[in-house]
Order: structure tokens, then sequence, then C-alpha cells
């Protein structure tokens, strides 16, 4: 899990991000306006991650042990703009973005060898372009249907790593460096009820989640020989590259919003998997 400040930090970010944004909200007119900024403090995560690529140095020279399960949760905080393109009475069509900062943390664990891993990022830039559908009865009342998709993309080296093993064997933290980097490709179709001043949906969301980890060793080969030697070697000439994606792809979406005015709506949004992805998100019209 990621550490608390860490998160409590993002939190503050976007609380401060909100505070730059709220005021515009009371100077706007009855009119919504063509442009929606928001701010947003998101936390998620993914369990028993598959590892499509796995790659190595050391392989051809030490023996590879399976039994691994990997996880990775993430908190982000971000600014997001949209550009309303067409604003027609019953369809809306919008484009913008986001840009943000993000913190994520990766475990594995072997339970038969007793060894376990820990990586936290520094804290990453996250940007990305996102796109809006609403099919509805009424502006502000009735029925509506949404769809959703945003692009998200991060990349940092690691802050901290934590190793553990029973025998004090394997590779020290000090004795390598990892790099993370990763997309996210979301997508959703919710269908809902505006009431006014509250508006609630449910649906399917789909996110294609990739997580790239490198790490390069500077290994102290002094005393080695043999295949730990070479594999040292080979270690220290070649980085290892490692692929994670999540085993599931679609799940349920909620999503519940209060507008005290035209102007003005927080909204809380869950995705209720094995590790609940929530999200906080203040959103002001112009």
């Amino acid at each position: 899990m990621t550490s608390l400040p860490a998160l409590a930090r993002l939190l503050v970010l976007a609380a401060c991000l909100g505070g730059v944004l709220t005021p515009w909200a009371a100077r706007a007119d009855d009119d919504q306006g063509r442009l929606e900024m928001s701010v947003t403090a998101r936390s998620l995560g993914y369990r028993d991650l598959r590892e499509p690529v796995s790659f190595t140095p050391s392989a051809a020279f030490l023996p590879q042990h399976g039994g691994w399960t990997r996880s990775w949760s993430e908190q982000r905080a971000y600014a997001g703009v949209l550009v309303r393109l067409i604003d027609e009475r019953r369809v809306v069509v919008a484009a913008g973005g986001h840009l943000g900062t993000a913190v994520g943390v990766f475990a594995a664990k072997n339970v038969g060898q007793g060894f376990s891993e820990l990586w936290e990022t520094r804290p990453a830039l996250l940007w990305g372009p996102c796109v809006r559908v609403v099919v509805r009865q009424e502006p502000g009342q009735g029925v509506f249907a949404r769809l959703d998709y945003a692009f998200f993309s991060a990349a940092a080296p690691e802050a901290r790593e934590e190793v553990a093993s029973p025998s004090g064997t394997g590779t020290p933290p000090a004795a390598r460096d990892a790099f993370f980097s990763w997309t996210s490709h979301e997508a959703s179709a919710v269908l809902g009820y505006d009431w006014g001043r509250f508006n609630a949906a449910a649906g399917l969301s789909l996110i294609a989640f990739a997580l790239d980890k490198r790490l390069t060793h500077h290994v102290d080969p002094t005393g080695s020989g043999g295949n730990a030697l070479a594999a040292i070697l080979a270690l220290n000439a070649f980085p290892s590259h490692y692929v994670y994606a999540p085993q599931y792809l679609v799940a349920p979406l909620v999503t519940i919003a209060f507008r005290p005015t035209r102007q003005l709506a927080l909204e809380g949004t869950i995705r209720p998997t094995d590790q609940p992805d929530v999200s906080l998100r203040l959103v002001v019209g112009f």
C-alpha cells in the first residue's frame, strides 16, 4: 500500500487546486458555459498482476523461481480541462486533457521462497487527453447516458526499496535501481438520472493498464565465481525488463454527484474491485 504521507500530499495538492478554482464559480453567471475545469484525487490499484514480459540477464546462469504474486497501488492528484465542442439540448461532446502527479507502489512476494520486495516511486508527472459524450433527456434533469475515455501516462524512478528474505540473500537495494513507467487507457459507459442538484449513474468501465519496470544493477562481483560471477556480470551489463498487466480489464462503475449551483459540482466515483478504485472530483463550469 502507498504510504499515508504520500497520499496526504496528493490530497493536499488537490485541495489547494480546488481552492483556486472555486472562487471562479462564484463569479459565473447562470449559463454553465463551454469550459469545464476540475481537480481530482484518486486512489487505485491492482492485485495479482500478470507478467507478460519478463527478461533478466541472469536467467541463463541461475535458476528462476515461480510462485510470485505482484500488486500495484497508486495515488493520483490532477487538474483537468474539458471544452464542449458540441453543446446541444440533448447531446454534449467534449474533449480536453489532464495534468498532475502520481505516486505508485509495486510489491512482489514469493511465499514458497519467503521472499518479498517493494518499491515506492518518486512523484511522477501524470498527463493525458480525454473525451466525453453525453446523451440526455434535458439539460440538468432526467435520464442520461455518458461515455468517457481518458488516457494516463506517467514515469518515475524509485524513491525507496525494501527487500525481505529469510536467508538474507538476494540483491541488496543499494546494488540496483528501478525505473517505472505506466500507461492506462480508461473507458466507461454509464446510465443515470439527474434530479437537478443530485445525479447518480452506474455502468461498466474498461481499463487497459500496463506497468513497465526496468532494473539496472551495479553489484560488486568480488568473491564470486562460476555461475554466480557470470550472473553478476550479466546483470551489471544489461538491464532487466518486466511488464505487468491486470488479470481483468472490466469492472462495474458507480458515480454520484452533488451540484449546489449550475457551475459547481462534487462527484464521487468507485470501481468496486478487489482493490477499490475511488476518486473525488471537484468540477467548475465557465
